[in-house]
């Protein structure tokens, strides 16, 4: 008999994982977005203390910088780790399965029967690792598959594609 463990364990393994390039693609891109609010902050309490403004004290100037480095840290350190250990697909006949999250994790199906196009896409940090996105049109929304070598995304571009013109006919 299993345990609820090695039950787990078996469900893991359908699972594909991302690049593990994906943690340091997504670190750059973090730290860039970040980096803004951050310095703004600092700079708007420097300047506060310098000349003395009354409606920003040094205390509050200090204490919104310290906010936004801890989240500065936070999301370019921790943030991206944890997303890639709890992202996962698979891709069957029928359907493809999507797990991912931060603090709730969310399990999605997309029946093949429901696919309109499968498109890649690549910014200039993806481009850097050699990455690409993968991303599956609904006519409800689009899933996202970032984090995938280029020649992986381009043949699953394919491989789904080929699967969603099957079940349609």
């Amino acid at each position: 008999m299993e345990s609820n463990e090695e039950k787990q364990q078996r469900g893991e393994e359908r699972f594909r994982r991302l690049h593990p390039d994906w943690i340091a693609a997504s670190r750059l891109g973090s730290a860039c977005f970040y980096i803004f609010p951050l310095l703004i902050a600092a700079a708007l309490a420097v300047l506060g203390a310098i000349f003395e403004w009354s409606w920003l004290p040094l205390w509050l100037g200090g204490l919104v910088t310290l906010v936004f480095a801890l989240l500065f840290i936070f999301a370019t350190f921790r943030v991206p780790v944890i997303r890639y250990n709890r992202f996962g697909f698979a891709i069957f006949e029928e359907e493809v399965e999507i797990r991912k999250g931060l603090f709730f994790i969310t399990e999605t199906l997309i029946p093949m029967t429901k696919v309109q196009h499968v498109k890649l896409e690549s910014g200039p940090i993806l481009r850097k690792y050699g990455l690409a996105e993968l991303k599956v049109v609904t006519a409800a929304t689009t899933h996202s598959i970032a984090g995938l070598k280029a020649g992986e995304a381009e043949s699953l571009k394919r491989t789904i594609g080929e699967l969603a013109r099957r079940t349609e006919e």
